[in-house]
């Protein structure tokens, strides 16, 4: 059963913006498993197509008339538009425009502007519309996840595999960054269908909208997620430290740093959930560093040694090939006060970038954790944005 609609319009045109955001349809239909495509012809045609099957979304570019969207919004479905315009704001329940440079409400910036879009379009071109420098926007691009993120939102709520079987639970997960009534509506249907019994939701803390839609509906607030990065530049050197030395994690380690892991929940959504069993949840952690050393989820896990012993870990995962995310810091606490953790992740930068030709890092951490945040500022990261965390039961 097809679940989404890829609405197209007859109007190609070669003005960059509209080559923009059809490239961005075509990226979403080619990678979304339940679209169907259907080309627009009257509305009388598409009102027919629409009551013969069982769509709840529909994406579109700008060029959807407003008397179309209005049809489509009488059936309910979620309106996803792909480049903004005034007159449809209203009308649309999620807004994606690569070209705004920034917006607090809509999904705007190069952080969903497709790499390959700049292999047809001039990125001097884009950048001059977006009145942004030619080099930032090359090296944004260069290091964003716009292809798996712009097929996340277009499916608005998925099942949380791994989560699902890990926690006992099915765990779904609203992925679309916005929360209204009508995708509510939406998400009511997915619980349903899927039997979840845990609904995740991470929420733009600047979209009052959603904000209060997650409050309205019964989402209870868990965490705030704080997302840092750092270009890394040359000559980035770390003073080397007598008896300590920094490399990547070996099986011999996995014992010890699951230990150093069991006490570093305790500033998770997780554990502030008390509907997750203790011992699950630090299990979780656990179970993170020892998949990170043999390269499952996380590729790999750099580790401060004391002599052999391991007393610290900082997880990597590559996400493009000259980007990287810190998955899970931790020191034994014995360490602890004694300028360690700054060694450690200032080595692992300094290793992302000369070994493994990193320029780019992010990471993330709990609004909870003070002592995290202050470790990466002291490292050189800039706060990149903030975001909510919901948690919704279904007992």
């Amino acid at each position: 059963m097809r679940e989404t609609m890829i609405l197209t319009f007859d109007k190609g045109s070669e003005e960059i913006r509209s080559k923009v955001y059809s490239k961005t349809l075509r990226h979403i239909a080619d990678n979304l498993p339940d679209a169907g495509i259907y080309r627009f012809v009257n509305n009388q045609d598409l009102l027919s197509y629409v009551t013969a099957h069982n769509f709840s979304s529909v994406i579109s570019t700008n060029a959807m008339p407003r008397d179309t969207a209005f049809l489509l919004k009488g059936f309910g479905l979620v309106q996803i538009l792909i480049g903004i315009r005034e007159d449809l704001l209203d009308i649309c329940d999620i807004t994606i425009d690569p070209l705004v440079p920034k917006s607090e409400r809509y999904l705007t910036g190069t952080k969903y502007l497709l790499p390959a879009v700049l292999t047809e379009v001039p990125a001097k071109a884009i950048a001059d519309i977006m009145g942004i420098g030619h080099d930032i926007l090359t090296e944004e691009v260069s290091h964003n996840e716009a292809e798996a993120e712009l097929v996340e939102i277009a499916q608005v709520c998925k099942r949380l595999d791994w989560d699902s079987d890990f926690f006992g639970v099915n765990v779904g997960y609203i992925s679309c960054l916005r929360l209204t009534q009508n995708i509510e509506r939406h998400i009511r249907r997915f619980i349903r269908k899927e039997k979840i019994g845990m609904l995740q939701y991470l929420c733009n803390c600047h979209d009052r909208e959603s904000v209060i839609t997650s409050e309205k509906n019964g989402y209870s607030f868990v965490d705030m997620r704080l997302t840092f990065e750092q270009f890394l530049r040359d000559g980035n050197r770390v003073e080397e430290r007598e008896h300590y030395h920094v490399g990547k994690g070996r099986e011999g380690d996995v014992k010890k740093l699951k230990e150093i892991a069991t006490g570093i929940y305790k500033y998770s959504r997780y554990y502030f959930d008390t509907n997750f069993a203790r011992d699950k949840v630090v299990d979780f952690y656990r179970g993170w560093i020892e998949k990170a050393i043999h390269g499952k989820f996380d590729d790999y896990a750099y580790v401060l040694y004391r002599g052999d012993e391991p007393i610290g870990f900082c997880s990597v995962k590559k996400t493009r090939k000259h980007a990287a995310k810190i998955g899970i810091f931790g020191m034994s606490p014995e360490y602890n006060g004694k300028g360690l953790s700054t060694y450690l992740l200032n080595a692992s930068l300094g290793k992302l970038k000369n070994e493994e030709g990193v320029d780019y890092v992010e990471v993330v951490t709990q609004g909870r954790n003070y002592a995290a945040q202050r470790l990466y500022q002291r490292c050189g990261f800039l706060t990149k944005c903030t975001e909510l965390w919901y948690h919704k039961w279904f007992h």
